[in-house]
């Protein structure tokens, strides 16, 4: 089998926030024996322009040194476009193109084979995942933030995460007490047996000493964690909010390879580490951080809030992890997730179901592709 052609779409949502995340690019890689390996680079830009640089990496850069290749060879090729795109940057949106192909490698060598990646990545651990709704903030409405996590609720969710907020200027982590009244309106209306996380997100970058405030002003409403209050390049800030505070601290979605989880894995900066599969270099990469946090005996949960190639990618992983204990799923509305696969991921009881069949366990609607395209 060879690779005989490579391409990235860029797509676009128009939500009512940016940070919804409206980017993502879908990238298809094809063989001579007819079968097509879908992935994702997980990109996130207000206009489209990040998804449109992708797509030239993908489509000028890395296409031709893939092209007549062995797509089994996932590894080897992995290394070669790592190696090619030295010079402007192994982070970014090179590491996102790089993920977008990975996670294609895989689809296609599950399809050919017919199994799911998951036996490919070591065999199944667990047929199911509990999952968490991830949601936004509305800061000018905490009964109403409150009321929409408890209709999860009532849909079997035992754990819900809130992050962000609409806009830069009405973020969480801004104001303490507003930030305190929000959380305490949530903990009063999911009630004391749900799981709570708040993600601070990147419209706000706190110093650790006033991270290390807010967390203590959450500790009493016994939240499960606290994600990303810090910029992702202070590791040492994330060491000492971590040894300073009663709550789970979790971080990594803005990180990069193997690499770039390195340090905080080995200092145990962070209690729970959140790599993206479709950013942080494809599943090659994400099952190798799942090796490091078991040797440094650390809890993982891989973010996901991008499309649904993204929540098969990360499903077909956690299958294959030891230690899963519960996924991201985002509830936020977005045709990438809800109408991008012509099968509906499976929920059941607060659970996702691991798709069994070949490859990645998804088939894209197409319509929903020309429906988001990027028009350039």
């Amino acid at each position: 089998m060879r690779i005989t052609d490579v391409h990235l779409i860029p797509l676009m949502t128009y939500e009512e926030s940016i940070s919804a995340g409206p980017g993502a690019a879908l990238v298809e890689v094809e063989t001579d024996e007819g079968i097509t390996g879908v992935g994702e680079a997980c990109i996130h830009s207000e206009r489209g322009e990040a998804a449109l640089a992708v797509q030239k990496i993908v489509e000028i850069g890395f296409k031709p040194l893939v092209v007549g290749e062995n797509p089994f060879d996932i590894q080897r090729l992995w290394l070669k476009l790592y190696s090619y795109c030295e010079w402007y940057g192994r982070a970014g949106v090179a590491t996102y193109a790089l993920s977008g192909i990975d996670v294609a490698l895989w689809d296609i060598c599950g399809k050919a084979l017919g199994v799911p990646v998951y036996t490919l990545l070591g065999g199944r651990f667990r047929d199911k995942i509990p999952v968490y709704a991830s949601l936004l903030f509305d800061m000018d409405d905490p009964e109403g933030t409150a009321k929409v996590g408890k209709e999860y609720v009532k849909l079997g969710y035992r754990a819900v995460k809130y992050g962000w907020g609409k806009t830069r200027e009405r973020a969480f982590g801004m104001n303490l007490d507003k930030d305190e009244e929000m959380i305490r309106t949530i903990r009063e209306v999911l009630g004391q047996d749900i799981q709570i996380m708040v993600d601070v997100g990147r419209f706000v970058n706190l110093t650790p000493a006033q991270a290390i405030k807010l967390a203590k002003r959450l500790e009493k409403y016994n939240i499960f964690w606290l994600e990303e209050p810090l910029p992702p390049e202070d590791v040492t800030g994330y060491k000492m909010l971590s040894d300073a505070v009663d709550i789970y601290i979790a971080a990594g979605e803005s990180e990069y390879s193997k690499q770039g989880f390195l340090e905080y894995i080995t200092r145990r900066a962070v209690d729970i580490i959140q790599p993206d599969v479709t950013k942080a270099g494809g599943l090659t990469e994400a099952k190798k951080i799942v090796d490091f946090c078991e040797a440094w005996n650390l809890m993982m949960v891989p973010h996901g809030f991008s499309s649904a190639v993204n929540v098969a990618a990360n499903l077909q992983l956690v299958a294959s992890m030891p230690r899963a204990f519960i996924l991201e799923y985002r509830r936020t509305p977005s045709p990438l997730i809800s109408r991008l696969s012509k099968k509906p991921f499976t929920y059941e009881d607060g659970c996702l179901k691991i798709p069994t069949e070949p490859g990645l366990g998804i088939q894209i609607d197409y319509s929903v592709v020309e429906e988001c395209s990027v028009k350039q």
